[in-house]
């Protein structure tokens, strides 16, 4: 199996979703897959350049991912293409509360775009990239992530708007995406402009969009769980009682009606990140 994830103790959880691993000498023919916008963030570092490109449907030719990469947020779909190799990926998908752990400046340039490593000139994150390439095996590279987040987890918790920023995430988590902005502003007492502030800074789209990704992600969980709904059913389950509305929703963040999402064959690793927004909820 070329894509494998990895999962982080509870610990590690409210800044990492996921780990993941893959490895091209295992993909046998060209394979692309969707990957769809989960309200995470990416780093992924590849010890080669040549079986893993990446491109969006408005976008041109494929391009050949670097040595490595973080990935914005994505408000649309992408495609990632893998051709047999010798190419063996490191990858995390970092919770929106994780990323300030990584980088300390406003992540607003990022929505939906990738930077090589490089191109941010963070000697910190040199070192960490040096790192994990140093250990051979895929819990080594996870123990030395983890232990660079932890030289900076408390600096990060006693700033007030990104603990504001935290809670806020973790209420939209729970709610499964079930609720409106200007409600989740009431809840928590706080002027919309600058819950949209705190959003605009710390993951560069508006409350309104991340609701949005997270309502379309618990879908995707919820059509697993609740197999005897139909589709109707289960877009009014999660808050959509225009069906119309459903469609466009799930055409703006898959490409694909949710009639041709669930009906689609998945490859190896749609399958593993489908259970990756799956385990968000269990």
């Amino acid at each position: 199996m070329y894509f494998k994830e990895y999962y982080p103790d509870q610990f590690f959880s409210r800044y990492i979703d996921s780990y993941f691993t893959v490895d091209t000498s295992l993909v046998y023919e060209d394979i692309t897959d969707i990957v769809v916008p989960d309200g995470t963030f990416g780093l992924l570092f590849i010890d080669s350049q040549n079986s893993i490109r990446r491109n969006t449907s408005t976008e041109g030719p494929p391009i050949t991912l670097s040595r490595t990469s973080l990935f914005g947020q994505k408000t649309k779909p992408v495609n990632y293409y893998y051709s047999p190799g010798k190419t063996t990926s490191f990858g995390i998908k970092i919770n929106p509360e994780g990323l300030p752990l990584f980088l300390d400046y406003s992540y607003k340039e990022l929505k939906n775009l990738f930077v090589e490593l490089d191109g941010l000139a963070d000697k910190d994150l040199m070192e960490l990239e040096e790192q994990v390439f140093e250990q051979p095996y895929v819990q080594g590279k996870i123990k030395v992530v983890e232990t660079f987040l932890l030289k900076r987890i408390s600096k990060l918790n006693s700033e007030p708007d990104y603990l504001l920023f935290s809670a806020l995430v973790e209420h939209i988590k729970a709610k499964k995406g079930e609720i409106r902005s200007h409600m989740l502003a009431a809840d928590f007492n706080i002027n919309y402009k600058k819950m949209e502030r705190l959003f605009k800074f710390y993951m560069g789209i508006a409350p309104k969009t991340y609701i949005r990704i997270i309502r379309f992600n618990a879908t995707i969980h919820l059509h697993g769980q609740l197999t005897d709904l139909n589709l109707t059913q289960l877009g009014n389950e999660v808050g959509f009682f225009d069906q119309s509305h459903f469609i466009r929703e799930f055409k703006s963040f898959s490409s694909l009606t949710p009639k041709d999402f669930f009906g689609k064959k998945l490859s190896t690793s749609e399958e593993a990140l489908m259970n990756i927004i799956a385990q968000r909820w269990n």
